[in-house]
């Protein structure tokens, strides 16, 4: 693990992991947004997701992983950082945030696929085991700078987006460094990518029902833990807004701890698609009890199981980017992330606006109500359920 891609994979992830936090602090805290704001401006960063991240792994795989990453990674840093230089200056501006949204959101669909392309070939070893391994490195880095956001009241709003684009810079340092990278593939054949997409999934149905299960994340998931986790902790706990970091900390010490127990099991686990299937099932029902929970205390426990679930998707991944051919990988990666953060933003927006219509609780409700019913159908066609190891 003592690599320069893993050095920069932690740098990268602990750069998104502070800026999650650090947005929700300054729309919800900082510039005192609704939920319908705060569903929108999300949806805005996400929206490239939905456009740009499948394109974004087609130029990967024409340019090559290590170009595409720090040319995207490098622009996101000074996008941080020039933002973070105008809020003293203009305070919150609509339209200047929305457009720094947009931009950094375009940035950040290129700059994923490009870095998750290393994953398959980071060590020796299998690559369901290197999907672990990074989750558990994606996961202690987003933990960290969870943690680093507890200064933002001291670094304010400028001192955040300035060491958050510091961040991203540095992993641009390191993963230049890297000895290995995935080779571009042949620019002639990747204007038939959208074509042999389909084959790929009719040859590899199992790749299919993973890219399902990203598609119910993104729809359904993400924008729960978006939407419900500021909300919630305005609702019930106002006098401890200033915590909000801590909130997200609590979420990835849950995910470390499922990441670590899963590298460790690994060898044992036969059937990882069943975990992965139980695991979104329980989170489902967790989020059920966020309206109910009576403390503090309780929602920061509450948090941390919550954050067990990125464990669902890190032990299939493996298994999606052993089948996906080279020449095509950073493509698939795209697709793959385009249903995960890209549908995530029709997601965030929606429910946002179903919070501000319907109440916190009945969205709580009826978005548990639709994780189920997706779960159903993935049992249904069983392809999770017989899921060998990658």
């Amino acid at each position: 693990m003592r690599s320069n891609f893993f050095r920069s994979y932690w740098f990268w992830h602990c750069g998104e992991g502070f800026q999650t936090i650090l947005m929700m602090w300054y729309m919800t805290f900082h510039a005192k947004l609704s939920a319908s704001e705060i569903g929108f401006y999300q949806s805005l960063q996400l929206l490239p997701f939905l456009i740009f991240t499948a394109m974004g792994g087609s130029l990967t795989d024409r340019i090559g992983a290590r170009i595409s990453f720090a040319a995207s990674t490098g622009l996101f840093a000074i996008t941080l950082g020039f933002y973070g230089l105008t809020d003293p200056l203009l305070g919150f501006h609509p339209w200047l945030f929305a457009g720094y949204c947009l931009l950094s959101g375009v940035l950040s669909a290129v700059s994923n696929p490009a870095i998750d392309t290393f994953i398959p070939e980071a060590t020796p070893r299998p690559a369901g085991e290197n999907a672990l391994l990074a989750a558990t490195v994606h996961n202690i880095a987003k933990l960290s700078g969870n943690a680093a956001t507890l200064l933002l009241p001291v670094l304010s709003a400028l001192g955040g987006f300035v060491v958050n684009g510091l961040l991203m810079a540095t992993s641009v340092f390191f993963l230049a460094r890297h000895p290995a990278a995935p080779r571009p593939g042949r620019p002639n054949r990747q204007a038939h990518a959208f074509r042999r997409v389909p084959a790929h999934f009719r040859a590899n149905p199992a790749s299919f029902d993973i890219f399902l299960g990203s598609v119910m994340l993104g729809m359904f998931t993400i924008p729960a833990m978006y939407i419900f986790h500021p909300l919630v902790l305005r609702s019930s706990f106002p006098e401890e807004g200033g915590l909000i970091g801590l909130t997200g900390l609590v979420g990835w010490i849950g995910a470390i701890a499922a990441s670590a127990l899963a590298l460790r099991l690994s060898s044992r686990i036969r059937h990882p698609g069943r975990v992965a299937l139980a695991v979104w099932a329980a989170v489902a029902g967790l989020f059920l009890l966020l309206p109910m929970v009576g403390s503090f205390p309780a929602f920061l426990i509450l948090l941390c199981l919550i954050g067990g679930n990125a464990v669902g998707k890190a032990m299939i991944y493996g298994h999606y980017l052993r089948d996906a051919p080279e020449v095509d990988r950073g493509f698939l990666i795209g697709i793959d992330q385009t249903a995960f953060w890209g549908l995530a933003t029709l997601g965030t927006m929606a429910l946002g606006a179903l919070v501000d219509h319907i109440g916190l609780g009945p969205a709580i409700l009826a978005n548990s109500a639709a994780i189920f019913g997706c779960l159903a159908v993935l049992l249904v066609r069983g392809r999770l359920w017989s899921l060998p190891r990658a």
